[in-house]
């Protein structure tokens, strides 16, 4: 894993807040090479823009991954305690807000947020996306605990099905039915994530498993916090690791769907996402110990295999384009 990336100093002063980066790189091609050195600098299981991403879209995939990274980063490292966190998350969504002005043509004082205003604009995406995704980030500062399913299925509203949403907007799909298959996608990856980083989760007092779910197999939060494995933990962890295997099932079918290079990227994100979750399994439940990881022959042999699904979508692509014109 690469360290992580220098934001630089964000400052909350009496009048006010400036965040880092606030002011540099003015121009668009500065603003999203920008963008593109954030995306390259992070190593992530879900790989959000990655080598099938098609060149014509592949910049906007990354001023949508360097808007996540940079928010999630607020929320999770800035140096601050929670309630100032806050404030630079609010911050954060009002300098969103000057860039959706008069419909995209606005003056944000982030290059981040100038190079995404561009997509935006391009790809016809609304606001909300964007401000839900900052309200997790937010949750985030607030909330620690989740009591049941329903608690936490709503923060996954707001922490990953928008990216889904963003996805299907940029390459040309505004449909609410697509809309409701990629969440169960992106909900399925956002809790294979916490399975995996319950130790780096706890660090920071999180906690994503429901209460309810703990209690229902006899887990209590002591042994949570003495990261103990024991068979009630292994029945809980296996709880959780179907619900997300069920709804990566589900997501399987916006993949006929969408653009076929779009289907690429779900199966990408699919079959990372399962690896992780049958890595968990390999462990018997034990994420405590040992986070999760898929090994590097596994990574070589889903690019294989997707190297050579991505060579038949671009020929289909290509054919519906050529019947379209």
């Amino acid at each position: 894993m690469t360290e992580k990336f220098d934001w630089g100093q964000h400052l909350i002063e009496v009048e006010g807040v400036t965040l880092a980066g606030f002011d540099l790189y003015r121009e668009l091609d500065e603003a999203e090479s920008y963008c593109t050195l954030i995306a390259k600098s992070h190593y992530e299981n879900f790989i959000i823009s990655n080598w099938f991403t098609p060149a014509d879209i592949r910049q906007h995939i990354e001023n949508i991954y360097a808007f996540c990274r940079y928010g999630d980063d607020l929320g999770d490292d800035a140096p601050f305690p929670p309630e100032k966190r806050l404030m630079l998350l609010e911050e954060w969504e009002e300098d969103l807000r000057r860039a959706a002005e008069n419909d995209w043509s606005g003056r944000p004082r982030h290059p981040i947020l100038l190079a995404l205003q561009n997509t935006a604009k391009q790809h016809s995406i609304p606001l909300q996306p964007f401000v839900d995704l900052i309200h997790a980030f937010k949750m985030d500062q607030t909330k620690n605990r989740y009591q049941d399913w329903d608690e936490l299925k709503e923060y996954c509203i707001h922490s990953a099905d928008p990216v889904g949403h963003l996805f299907l907007f940029v390459y040309g799909h505004d449909d609410d039915d697509m809309r409701t298959l990629a969440d169960n996608t992106c909900t399925a990856l956002q809790l294979a994530n916490h399975w995996q980083d319950v130790v780096r989760d706890l660090e920071q007092d999180r906690i994503y498993i429901p209460l309810e779910d703990m209690e229902r197999f006899g887990y209590t939060l002591k042994m949570y916090h003495n990261k103990e494995v024991n068979e009630q933990w292994k029945a809980l962890m296996k709880h959780e690791v179907d619900r997300a295997q069920e709804m990566f099932n589900e997501g399987r079918k916006l993949w006929p769907k969408v653009d076929p290079r779009l289907a690429v990227d779900l199966r990408m994100f699919t079959l990372g996402g399962e690896a992780v979750l049958r890595s968990i399994r390999r462990q018997k439940y034990d994420t405590f110990r040992k986070r999760p990881k898929v090994s590097k022959l596994k990574q070589l042999r889903l690019f294989i295999s997707t190297w050579l699904t991505w060579k038949r979508a671009v020929r289909r692509h290509r054919r519906s384009q050529k019947i379209l014109t």
